[in-house]
């Protein structure tokens, strides 16, 4: 490897120690990006001209050799870690990765132009982390990529029907705490369209979240039989039936505890 791909590879266990990644992370990072770099000077690819190809090319190569050591393939997500490293790696030696997307029409100008302000009010009017600004920017991607394709007229006629339609396409595969984490998301990129002029009306109050109650995670733990004899046994009690001998170990009977005393469960 010349000295000037030895540095590059320097320059990333510095990032990423800086970063404060474990030493295992690093390693691998490391490792995997190196075999990337090998990987490009066989090709005589230089690192400039990289494209998203180039690494799922390199991965493939990679499970091959995986394979051919080892006898078996790797395991289903194992191309995460490699994959990761050589973002990060890019990321380093081009300032950007994965690479801007270019606009292909008037509609993908706009949108960009959107998002570029978007995110510069997250990180400076509101001083929101790192990771709270990119969820909210892919929120904000997907909802006006979605809109250019299936809005009825542009952000101009943004509608409540819109809105609509959005959220029961998102919600189907997401459970509550997730829906609840979109509507949220999608509040705060409508609350802005409406504060910058992009839109008339704000649409933010329009969007509806579940509600998220305590312990409504618990019931998860037991299946339909054991829910059903809780609230029975309830039942029973409150007419005055006898509730019947139980063990108050099992976790239909602490989750029955709870459910008539939330304050015990602190």
């Amino acid at each position: 490897m010349p000295d000037i791909l030895h540095e590059l590879i320097a320059a990333l266990n510095s990032s990423l120690i800086s970063q404060r990644y474990s030493p295992v992370v690093v390693r691998n990072y490391c490792t995997y990006a190196s075999g990337f770099l090998d990987y490009l000077g066989q090709q005589g690819i230089l690192i400039s001209n990289v494209i998203d190809v180039h690494v799922e090319q390199y991965l493939r190569h990679a499970i091959a050799v995986f394979q051919k050591q080892r006898g078996r393939r790797p395991s289903a997500r194992w191309h995460e870690v490699p994959r990761s490293g050589i973002h990060a790696l890019l990321r380093l030696a081009r300032g950007q990765w994965p690479p801007a997307i270019e606009p292909t029409c008037a509609a993908d100008v706009a949108r960009f132009v959107i998002c570029d302000e978007y995110e510069i009010w997250l990180r400076e009017e509101r001083g929101l982390a790192r990771s709270s600004v990119a969820a909210l920017m892919w929120e904000a991607r997907n909802f006006l990529a979605w809109q250019i394709d299936h809005g009825s007229g542009g952000l101009v006629g943004l509608s409540v029907v819109d809105v609509d339609r959005y959220m029961d396409l998102r919600a189907p595969k997401l459970a509550r705490c997730s829906l609840k984490s979109v509507a949220e998301r999608l509040r705060s990129l409508l609350r802005y369209l409406h504060m910058t002029g992009r839109v008339t009306t704000d649409l933010s109050g329009h969007v509806i979240a579940p509600t998220l109650y305590a312990y409504e995670g618990v019931p998860s733990v037991l299946d339909r039989g054991q829910i059903v004899a809780v609230l029975e046994r309830e039942e029973g009690r409150d007419i005055g039936g006898a509730a019947g001998p139980c063990d108050p170990a099992t976790p239909c009977n602490i989750w029955a505890t709870v459910w008539r005393n939330p304050q015990s469960a602190d």
